[in-house]
């Protein structure tokens, strides 16, 4: 993987790092305009706004995948070495996976009937927003984290260490939000709870792939310093 800096390190890469970095944006885009989705479905409780707002999300991750779909097609015409070509692609498709992950939400909380909403306790809407925040702060370390990794490389070990304290902060709410769900009464049926429940599965993974993002990052650092 030390081979990949050096590479990040010649002109010839120059359209593929800001395209990168330009992916990386974009998946950010995604996780920011699902947490503001949330926020309207289930503060302001306008259904047609945030469902607006999700589909934004649906088509953010389209050019997502059209960025990566362009790298791809870069760096296989490229004349690269292929740990270079494979260590790329393993990075932009971990990328990819934060966007399918946000955009996974974003398409599913649509299907929830609103009586689930509004059965819902204070306690369990809170902690569904504070896991989001949470969620976004983690994403915004993880575009500076790419952005730094294509550039300078000074502070990447910060950013990675901010992305993984984000990710455990998320884990610790969401056991809090299954045990709050869990002391409401809903009166919907078992269909609403079991996609509900995958639904902050798949909430819960946002992190997790924004810290895979940051763990790859860590072992091309370290295959470079052994070098």
């Amino acid at each position: 993987m030390g081979s990949l800096i050096e590479y990040f390190k010649k002109k010839t890469a120059v359209n593929v790092l800001e395209r990168a970095i330009k992916h990386a944006q974009k998946v950010q885009e995604c996780v920011i305009e699902l947490n503001d989705g949330v926020i309207i479905l289930l503060k302001e409780r306008d259904l047609e706004k945030a469902f607006d707002v999700f589909h934004k999300v649906d088509l953010l991750e389209g050019d997502a995948d059209a960025i990566r779909r362009e790298i791809q097609r870069d760096i296989s015409k490229g004349e690269l070495n292929p740990s270079v070509r494979i260590d790329l692609s393993h990075l932009i498709k971990r990328l990819d996976d934060v966007a399918n992950c946000a955009n996974g939400v974003s398409r599913r909380i649509t299907t929830i009937p609103v009586i689930f909403w509004e059965q819902s306790s204070e306690k369990t809407i809170s902690l569904i927003l504070d896991m989001m925040k949470t969620t976004v702060e983690c994403v915004s370390f993880l575009d500076k984290l790419v952005t730094d990794l294509l550039e300078e490389r000074k502070k990447i070990n910060e950013f990675s260490n901010q992305i993984n304290k984000l990710e455990h902060e998320v884990d610790l709410i969401n056991i809090k939000l299954r045990k709050s769900l869990q002391e409401t009464d809903y009166k919907v049926n078992s269909f609403t709870i079991f996609t509900v429940g995958n639904i902050f599965d798949i909430m819960e993974a946002i992190s997790d792939a924004i810290e895979t993002v940051a763990d790859y990052i860590m072992q091309i650092l370290a295959s470079v310093t052994a070098l």
